[in-house]
């Protein structure tokens, strides 16, 4: 019998997971120098991606590579790869440092990106504790079994061509952001303080929603904002949910603001805060605390101390880590620079983006 290929998961920063999603970076560097070495890698073996976590961002399981090479690195030849484009934001090493490198052709990233938290019935063959469990701090050991069962998590990959031009995409979007950032600047707005009420919240929630490929829910269809009733903007009724959830969970669902659906991404639900009870939102949202999806606050800045100090409450255990606080002036940025991409892609046509 050949030797069996071990495989590992490994941490890397949400901005190392999208620059080797593009295609540039093919190389894996650790910060430190291992004083052990990681021989236990090959050819061949599977390196699967952990975001590291940040505030409000879980720790999600972004792609994989496969291992052509393994090798100790001294600082000229590590100063090599970098200079070749093949290393994310280099270290600048000593002479005489070496570090350990990992390099690989192609990074795939899944079709899903499921928390690490998600992973509570993954294990390896040996393992007792399942994946969800584990502290990595920088390389864990995997086997064939537990990758497995990862990428059935995963549902896939995304297609080359699909990963090109989400890149591109994000790459306009960040140009866009600058431009704004710079109008901003010049009229004197660049902390759009704007105070809209709790319906015009949820028109800018359902639009967005929409523009991104979401299918949209209102519990509030019959308000308006402006001259815009809700429900005209809805693409999902409480019938439509009921596809999706089982009845014990739908009636709490169909109270929650908004709520964002997409088959293979799941749900994002929103609860707008505007001179509401931030107490009875995080309650509406803990009663579906083991939906999975990612649940959002929006109210104004000067109410994130509060947000903050009632999530810390144990009856919020549930979703204190997957809830993120929104401000009004973070949406309305969000809703400009929203349509401004969707109306620069407009004439690529792209199948998954919503009208």
């Amino acid at each position: 019998m050949g030797a069996v290929v071990k495989h590992a998961i490994i941490l890397a920063d949400r901005e190392w997971c999208e620059a080797a999603s593009s295609g540039r970076v093919k190389v894996y560097d650790f910060v430190k120098r291992r004083k052990l070495g990681i021989y236990a890698l090959t050819r061949g073996s599977v390196c699967v991606v952990l975001t590291k976590a940040g505030p409000g961002q879980p720790q999600t399981v972004y792609g994989e590579f496969t291992v052509t090479e393994v090798k100790e690195v001294d600082a000229d030849e590590y100063s090599r790869l970098a200079t070749q484009g093949l290393i994310h934001s280099p270290q600048v090493l000593k002479p005489g440092e070496k570090r350990w490198v990992i390099l690989f052709d192609e990074f795939r990233e899944y079709s899903v990106k499921p928390r690490k938290d998600e992973l509570s019935d993954v294990k390896t063959s040996t393992s007792r504790k399942p994946i969800s469990e584990w502290v990595i701090a920088g390389l864990s050991y995997i086997d064939d079994q537990a990758l497995e069962a990862i990428r059935r998590k995963a549902g896939g990959f995304v297609r080359r061509e699909a990963q090109q031009s989400l890149q591109q995409l994000l790459t306009r979007v960040s140009e866009l952001e600058e431009r704004v950032s710079r109008l901003e600047k010049l009229l004197g707005v660049s902390d759009l303080a704007l105070q809209p009420t709790h319906e015009c919240a949820e028109l800018m929630l359902l639009v967005m929603g929409r523009q991104l490929g979401f299918k949209v829910y209102t519990a509030d269809p019959s308000r308006s904002c402006g001259n815009t009733k809700l429900g005209g903007l809805a693409s999902m009724s409480k019938d439509d949910l009921s596809k999706y959830v089982g009845p014990k969970v739908l009636e709490p669902l169909s109270k929650i603001d908004v709520v964002w659906h997409k088959e293979g991404v799941g749900f994002y639900l929103f609860e707008a805060v505007i001179g509401g009870s931030m107490h009875d939102a995080l309650l509406r949202l803990s009663s579906v605390g083991d939906l999975n999806a990612k649940m959002f606050v929006v109210s104004s800045k000067d109410r994130k101390d509060e947000y903050e100090a009632s999530i810390r409450h144990p009856v919020f255990n549930t979703i204190r880590n997957k809830c993120t606080f929104i401000s009004i002036g973070e949406l309305a940025k969000m809703f400009i620079l929203t349509n401004l991409w969707k109306q620069s892609i407009e004439s690529l046509q792209l199948p998954y983006i919503g009208r």
